[in-house]
């Protein structure tokens, strides 16, 4: 049985992908207003399968950062043992517009990339770290060559639930947990830590994400003293973060957030101790609590459902239920409907599991990466593409 790293430390040190004790798929009864929800027939576009680099197995891709049609990365894991022994090595994929191939890292460590962005051609970041938790490793792009930066965290430090966004801008941020999340943002010149309004005793913070220099959305929750709590939404308006009103659900949480416009973000989560479900929508004022799809159901022990979508505000919702089958599950929204669109078949793997997806700027393309598992039991990357480039 392989354990296939996952990207948030603290919800789970490694998720046995597929084999963890099944919280089976469920009907999740939504409330409040929005669009119609009913699942529809797959679009006319379609997922499928375009090959990457060849890694050595065992092998996770984890994020994507998407520049234009013709650059793209992809950040992961390989060589990694199915017993867990063998903690394996980074690596990242760059897409030219005709194919995947590895790129050369400044340094090598045992563990993973969990995630990269980029701000232009010439600006990205990735961020990974070590089986320990205690040794992160932050790499950036200059356009030529990615070089080892200086990760801004306490060295030494547990961290738990990382994440890395960059704007258009140049701008950039990344969070960590040791406590309550810290946030920490680039300006260009180096990185500084920024103060947040925490409501209540710890806040927790799950996935931290971009749009512009001046809009940034970290999404995640919040303990009180009595041990409860409910989702959280911040907001970054150009100087400062600020906390944002979600509609209250008891031990709610929030894992992924999109925006794309100042007025139309979309934030999705779920309910600890609970199969339940939640989807959130900002009209740029407040956040309201919209029913959920009858197909977005609680994903594994250790994955985090994300969402992401383009500036037109078509969405995709990713990583939920429990990936049984041997395509992957994603949810699209066209604006209006929700519909449940099938990956590709890969022959020979199964339980596919989506870990990031990223639309293409200015065209209906969209990448996706994560992992199939293979007999054996062994994890093998994914790539697949909505639509043509």
């Amino acid at each position: 049985m392989v354990a296939a790293p996952t990207r948030q430390r603290s919800r789970n040190l490694v998720v046995m992908a597929g084999f963890i004790s099944a919280v089976g798929a469920l009907t999740v009864v939504g409330v409040g207003v929005g669009p119609a929800f009913a699942a529809r027939p797959a679009a006319s576009q379609t997922w499928t399968i375009v090959h990457g680099a060849r890694l050595a197995p065992n092998n996770v891709l984890n994020g994507l950062a998407v520049v234009n049609k013709r650059l793209a990365w992809a950040a992961g894991i390989e060589g990694f043992s199915s017993d867990g022994t063998v903690p394996g090595r980074p690596v990242i994929e760059r897409w030219n517009g005709r194919a995947w191939a590895r790129v050369r890292l400044p340094s090598i460590w045992p563990g993973d990339l969990g995630f990269v962005a980029a701000s232009s051609a010439t600006n990205a970041w990735a961020l990974g770290q070590e089986p320990s938790g205690t040794t992160e490793h932050l790499l950036h792009w200059n356009g030529h060559r990615w070089r080892n930066s200086a990760f801004p965290g306490t060295p030494g430090t547990l961290y738990g639930n990382l994440g890395l966004t960059a704007a258009p801008s140049g701008r950039a941020w990344l969070i960590a947990s040791s406590g309550s999340s810290q946030i920490f943002g680039w300006d260009g010149t180096g990185w500084k830590q920024q103060s947040y309004p925490c409501p209540s005793t710890f806040c927790n913070l799950d996935r931290i994400v971009a749009r512009t220099g001046r809009d940034a959305w970290a999404v995640g929750n919040y303990v009180t003293a009595a041990l409860d709590g409910g989702p959280l939404a911040l907001h970054w308006t150009g100087h400062s973060w600020r906390s944002t009103r979600v509609p209250f659900v008891k031990f709610g949480y929030l894992t992924g957030v999109f925006a794309a416009s100042a007025t139309n973000a979309w934030a999705v989560g779920g309910v600890n101790n609970s199969r339940k479900m939640l989807l959130y929508r900002w009209n740029g004022a407040s956040w309201h609590r919209v029913r959920v799809p009858a197909s977005l159901t609680a994903p594994y022990l250790g994955e985090l459902t994300g969402i992401s979508g383009d500036t037109s505000g078509h969405l995709w919702i990713f990583d939920f239920g429990q990936q049984a089958g041997n395509r992957a599950t994603y949810l699209r929204f066209d604006g209006r409907h929700w519909s449940k669109i099938m990956g590709a078949l890969v022959a020979g793997q199964s339980r596919a599991t989506v870990r990031d997806v990223e639309a293409v700027p200015g065209t209906s393309t969209s990448w996706s990466v994560g992992l199939g598992m293979v007999p054996n039991v062994n994890a093998r990357a994914r790539i697949e593409r909505y639509g043509r480039s």
